[in-house]
């Protein structure tokens, strides 16, 4: 099947941080783009999603300069911290997102004087500035997983990638959705409510991240000799594609 072919997948890792950069509201993703800060929360959650990914792709390019021993020890205290924490924001997040979502609808229900607060904090949402921010985001995206496979076919065996790759388009067109069909005055609450699915969904990635960091962080502490005498394969580990040059 070949080589692998790098600049493809140096390609696809860059626009993949790209992304990550965008829905964090990064300046120099924003100013590489040409793209707003992303408003409300569904655009910004989906981070969580994507930075499992852009770790983990990165992981992967580090893979081809740096020896497997070194690697596999530096990736799984790595992930094991960046889990973590990731997982401890992640499920604050929900619970500040859900507690401000119960307020716009308290507030919006509470006809006249609640209504009219609603209106006035969060009754003009930016959702063209938010589909246009969409739009790039799904096109670099697309631009991202077509690059690996570019890179090499072998990528598409690796199911773990390839469900994170189609959960963050997924995720992408949820939130597009969201932010699409309702009043204009309502899209603040289905942002909300997007915000919350795409927050969970990330904190599902981030604990399956930390699960599987634990095996590699117990073989380099020499706490389990079992889990050393058989080392598992980690997923995310780039392939064999043979001479890679």
């Amino acid at each position: 099947m070949g080589a692998l072919r790098k600049p493809f997948f140096f390609f696809a890792v860059v626009m993949i941080w790209l992304v990550v950069g965008i829905e964090i509201g990064s300046n120099w993703a924003l100013n590489a783009s040409g793209a707003d800060s992303p408003p409300g929360w569904g655009i910004a959650t989906m981070a969580f999603v994507d930075g499992v990914l852009a770790f983990r792709l990165t992981m992967m390019l580090l893979s081809l300069v740096v020896p497997a021993r070194v690697l596999g020890r530096l990736q799984g205290i790595v992930t094991l911290i960046l889990s973590f924490f990731g997982a401890i924001a992640a499920f604050i997040l929900i619970f500040v997102i859900l507690t401000q979502l119960m307020i716009m609808i308290s507030l919006f229900l509470g006809v006249i004087f609640g209504t009219i607060a609603y209106l006035a904090i969060w009754g003009d949402f930016a959702r063209g500035e938010a589909a246009v921010i969409l739009s790039l985001l799904m096109t670099l995206k697309v631009a991202a997983a077509i690059a690996l496979v570019l890179a090499h076919q072998r990528f598409l065996q690796i199911k773990s990638l390839v469900v994170i790759v189609l959960s963050s388009m997924v995720l992408n067109i949820i939130v597009a959705f969201l932010h699409g069909f309702p009043p204009r005055v309502l899209v603040s609450i289905t942002d909300a409510i997007a915000g919350i699915i795409v927050t969970v969904i990330g904190l599902i990635y981030l604990i399956l991240s930390l699960i599987g960091s634990i095996p590699a962080v117990l073989k380099l502490l020499r706490v389990d000799k079992a889990l050393k005498r058989t080392p598992a394969r980690d997923p995310w580990s780039l392939p064999d594609f043979g001479s890679a040059g």
